[in-house]
């Protein structure tokens, strides 16, 4: 049975945000927190025009804001080993799926600083 997938809500990414969130990588890289409300098998993005670069989910344990985030891997059938899961680099313009097990909350990470703020639409599914 599939099932259905939660609304699109609206991700931010404040291209100049002070690191008062969490601490670590790049924190201005990285959209608002988003919490689907519930665990979904992966997560839909609505990539708008961005400057050029990758984009990745990486997800938070929990949904408070200073819960620093960790990016997501995948094991490579190539040679076992394991790599980020992310586009290739673009400016946008796309909808991509990420197939994540269990994923509720979640940040967007751009792999390259943005010269405005990003609205991204996200939803689980």
């Amino acid at each position: 049975m599939i099932s259905k997938p939660s609304p699109w809500k609206e991700c931010v990414l404040d291209y100049n945000r002070s690191a008062t969130e969490f601490t670590g990588d790049d924190v201005d890289r990285f959209t608002a927190l988003v919490d689907l409300g519930r665990p979904f098998s992966g997560v839909q993005v609505f990539v708008p025009t961005i400057d050029s670069g990758a984009v990745s989910v990486y997800i938070q344990r929990d949904n408070n804001i200073d819960t620093v985030p960790v990016i997501v891997h995948y094991r490579q059938t190539s040679d076992n080993a394991t790599a980020a899961m992310s586009t290739t680099a673009s400016t946008g313009g796309y909808v991509f799926e990420f197939p994540v097990s269990g994923i509720q909350c979640f940040r967007l990470y751009t792999g390259a600083n943005q010269t405005a703020d990003r609205t991204f639409y996200v939803r689980g599914v």
